[in-house]
């Protein structure tokens, strides 16, 4: 398992959501969002910290974000990952409050009470949830990277400096003539 297969399993998680919403499972849809989301946190925010502390131990990494994440811990995976990479720059909903604030206390409530058959969300209720886990996709990719401490940042500078090198001296921007 890679971080790249990681991202590609969040990211096909996100990929059932989005077509169980297609055909109006709502609350299917809505549950495999957040579990999109909880991918992402657990094997891609969390396991390279853990793979860097237990030197490449996968078996014990993967342990020890069990441990760390519990019965969706989010507020200790998030606090983990902000101290050791972070923090990383905030995400805000269009209403302006904190998205992890509004994902633990809302979101993952409302996802407890659909597995367990006590709610069942609209499909309006899931396409947010849905739209939301999306942009999560494409935000924390970004944090990560500027955060300069989580390895997709080290992926990314190396896909920058091939382009460049690939690209030679003589292109892109003269820094000589400003």
């Amino acid at each position: 398992m890679t971080i790249r297969n990681a991202i590609a399993r969040s990211l096909a998680s996100l990929e059932v959501a989005r077509r169980l919403l297609s055909q109006g499972l709502a609350g299917p849809a809505y549950v495999w969002a957040v579990r999109s989301v909880e991918i992402y946190v657990k094997e891609v925010m969390l396991l390279p910290l853990y793979l860097e502390e237990l030197e490449g131990d996968w078996t014990r990494a993967r342990k020890k974000v069990r441990k760390t994440f519990g019965s969706s811990n989010w507020g200790k995976a998030i606090a983990l990952v902000d101290s050791s990479f972070g923090p990383l720059d905030p995400m805000r909903t269009e209403e302006g409050q904190d998205v992890w604030e509004v994902w633990q206390s809302i979101v993952i409530r409302r996802r407890g009470e659909i597995v367990h058959g006590r709610d069942d969300p609209s499909v309006e209720d899931a396409a947010t949830v849905v739209l939301w886990a999306g942009r999560m996709m494409e935000q924390l990719p970004l944090r990560l990277i500027v955060a300069q401490k989580h390895p997709l940042h080290d992926f990314f500078v190396a896909i920058i400096e091939k382009g460049r090198e690939a690209l030679g001296p003589n292109h892109g921007v003269d820094r000589g003539s400003a």
